[in-house]
């Protein structure tokens, strides 16, 4: 009852402030600021309210939860967060436990025709095939079928998976460079004449092979005319599917002499190279808010690039590799995120989907 009562003053202060602005006139103008600000001061105290509730009695987290306009983490002491809560402009919420034995899928499926399987596509180079094996992790293992089947150690190619028991298919798309044969694939699943191929869920990044590749301003020009090109395609697609941009998290300071995609210095995949590009495509995506940059996960990586970074202190050298605990055991790869921030960052993208979708059940 108290969180109904102190969601409702939220939601009343700002609609109350609405109401003022728009009905305000210049010889009442002091009037209006001294009530907008108390009730600014009446929700802010609101939400300081909110805050101090437990995990449990806070409202579950719903909406756009993958941008960080929308939704980030609350800095704790000594600049850490909690990463079972996010916050809003309403104040916090809390994040659901998504496992195995519990997602949302069957739900999703249910408005949807019954012949046709749920088909969630990941597209992009390597960082995105690590979404792709993070988010099946949560995926119920009845009656897997894998093409190809073993995947070989060293794969840069499709991947996969159908479950006829789910009605369920995901697929990850080796495409590490924005080209020409993915703005096709874009432009066809696009198509207002024919939706029954159609994914549900597309999921894309195409960057580090760039920033290896690129060593030239007129070359960098030509990836962001590409990014233009598919941008409205994007936006056309967005209209009967959930896509998504993975914003490119930080890598690493360190890189052991073993730059990703060349032997020179020059090639290798800096953050700071990264951020550029990172900003580009904000900034060329930024008319089509139904493609979703996510960037709410960014924190995560951030905590585990520090992390590594003090790891490596007291583990340097082969122990690394002897450590009990796993959680860290990526950080010879200065490119992938390490698992430990990767299936947090999962649980942000399984909550964004179903959350909405579980209503009864959360």
């Amino acid at each position: 009852m108290e969180l109904h009562r102190l969601v409702l003053l939220v939601g009343n202060a700002v609609c109350w402030l609405l109401v003022l602005s728009a009905s305000a006139r210049p010889n009442n103008e002091r009037q209006l600021k001294t009530g907008g600000h108390q009730l600014e001061q009446t929700r802010e105290m609101a939400i300081v309210k909110l805050a101090r509730l437990s995990h449990n009695e806070l409202p579950v987290c719903k909406g756009n939860l993958l941008e960080q306009r929308e939704y980030h983490y609350e800095g704790e002491k000594l600049g850490s967060f909690d990463s079972s809560r996010l916050m809003s402009k309403n104040g916090p919420c809390r994040l659901s436990k998504y496992t195995v034995e519990r997602t949302c899928f069957d739900t999703i499926r249910e408005n949807r025709p019954k012949k046709q399987l749920l088909h969630l596509v990941f597209i992009g180079d390597s960082r995105i095939r690590q979404q792709f094996f993070n988010f099946l992790r949560l995926i119920p293992d009845h009656d897997r079928k894998w093409q190809p089947s073993p995947i070989p150690p060293i794969y840069h190619g499709d991947i996969e998976v159908i479950s006829d028991i789910l009605s369920l298919k995901l697929s990850f798309q080796w495409r590490p460079l924005l080209d020409d044969t993915v703005i096709e694939s874009i432009r066809h699943w696009s198509s207002p004449n024919d939706d029954t191929e159609r994914p549900y869920l597309v999921f894309l990044s195409m960057v580090l092979w760039h920033i290896v590749r690129i060593h030239s301003q007129d070359e960098y020009n030509v990836y962001q005319h590409k990014l233009k090109v598919i941008n409205p395609i994007l936006g056309q697609l967005a209209k009967g599917s959930q896509v998504i941009w993975l914003n490119q998290y930080p890598m690493l300071t360190f890189y052991g002499g073993m730059p990703y995609g060349g032997v020179n210095d020059s090639d290798i995949i800096l953050s700071e190279k990264a951020h550029r590009y990172n900003k580009d495509i904000r900034r060329i995506f930024g008319n089509h808010s139904s493609v979703r940059i996510w960037d709410s996960s960014n924190p995560l990586a951030e905590e585990y690039v520090r992390g590594c970074a003090l790891f490596r202190r007291g583990h340097p050298g082969p122990p690394l590799f002897r450590d009990p605990d796993h959680s860290f055991i990526d950080c010879k790869d200065y490119i992938h995120t390490g698992y430990s921030a990767l299936s947090l960052a999962t649980q942000i993208l399984f909550n964004d989907i179903c959350n909405t979708q579980m209503e009864n059940d959360l």
